[in-house]
Order: C-alpha cells, then sequence, then structure tokens
C-alpha cells in the first residue's frame, strides 16, 4: 500500500535532512516526463517545485523554453508555467550533503514514481542521470542499462508504448550535451 507522500517517514536520513517532500509537478496529461535523481538542495527542497531553484533546474527550464514546453521567458523561474512535460525525481527528498540515495531510499520512493508514470502515461520518458537511467531500464525494460550514462547519452529505446531517452544530468552535462539532449527531444516530440 503506498503510503501519502506528505506523511512518508521511511527513510529517516531524508526525513531528518529535507526541507520538503518534493512531489511530481507539470502538466498531467504529459507526452513527456523528465525523470531525474533527487531534489537539489538550493533548488528544488527550497522551492518544491523539481528542477527549479538551481544551476541543474536553471539548464533544463532553458531546454523546456528552447522546446517550446515552457511558456517562460526566464529558466530561474521557480514556478515554471510548463506543458505537455511533467518533472519528477527518482527520490522525493535532499540526502545529506546531496549524496546519492541509498539503494534502500530509492527503493522506499520508487512505488510513487510507478504511480506518477502510470497517472501521467507519457509517450517519452526523458532519465536524467545515471539513478534515474537504472530505474529506467528496471521499471521499463526488466534489465539493467548496457552502459554508463555518458555512453547512453542521447540514446532512446523503445520501451512498449513508451520511448526511453537516456541524458546526463543538466548539473554534469556539457553544452555539447545539453544541444544533444534537445536535437533528441525535439525530434521525439515532433
Amino acid at each position: 500500500m503506498l503510503i501519502p507522500i506528505e506523511t512518508c517517514t521511511r527513510c529517516p536520513a531524508l526525513v531528518a535532512n529535507r526541507q520538503r517532500i518534493v512531489r511530481g509537478y507539470g502538466d498531467p496529461r504529459a507526452r513527456l516526463m523528465v525523470v531525474g535523481e533527487a531534489p537539489g538542495y538550493r533548488g528544488a527542497d527550497r522551492s518544491g517545485v523539481p528542477f527549479t531553484g538551481d544551476r541543474s533546474g536553471r539548464r533544463l527550464q532553458a531546454l523546456l523554453i528552447a522546446l517550446g514546453l515552457s511558456q517562460e521567458s526566464d529558466p530561474a523561474v521557480e514556478t515554471p508555467r510548463i506543458r505537455d512535460v511533467w518533472l519528477t525525481n527518482v527520490v522525493r527528498c535532499n540526502p545529506p550533503r546531496n549524496r546519492n540515495p541509498t539503494a534502500a531510499e530509492v527503493a522506499n520512493c520508487v512505488p510513487y514514481l510507478r504511480a506518477e508514470l502510470e497517472m501521467i502515461r507519457p509517450a517519452i520518458v526523458a532519465t536524467l542521470g545515471n539513478f534515474a537511467a537504472r530505474w529506467a531500464f528496471g521499471e521499463l525494460l526488466g534489465t539493467e542499462p548496457p552502459a554508463g550514462i555518458r555512453q547512453l547519452h542521447g540514446q532512446t529505446w523503445p520501451a512498449g508504448d513508451q520511448t526511453l531517452v537516456t541524458l546526463v544530468h543538466p548539473a554534469r552535462a556539457s553544452n555539447a550535451q545539453m544541444a544533444v539532449a534537445e536535437k533528441t527531444l525535439r525530434k521525439l516530440l515532433t
């Protein structure tokens, strides 16, 4: 049974560290679901909206603006008006010192992500970083990723009625990698 996310206390280290639980955000009829690792300490953990308030958020929001999925002109807006996209994370709370989430923390949050996937039913699932790619490969393809995210960046995989896209996390992506992300997503969205 899925515990209401507002009262979740399954991960003591995350509960002690978080400012807030960060839920998914965006258009509930989205064709594109963007899945990251966890809310950023300087970003979503403060704003409450995935991929806002920090450098990676500004980079992703700039990408959404370029793709025509945001009505904003400023990628620093903390509550962006977005359409046809849903933003979420594998883990709903910021890990202490922005560390990687543990396997137990991921396992505790996956039911919420699975529920979002079933509710949204996106045509495209874009993962940002290794943790999101590992989740998506397991959930959508029933396997492990064949390589690390740098080697998988910009690649697509058919996953039943969905297409999986693996991308380097915006916090670690070069400008060239962000250009590849834009080109790949633009092609899938047209």
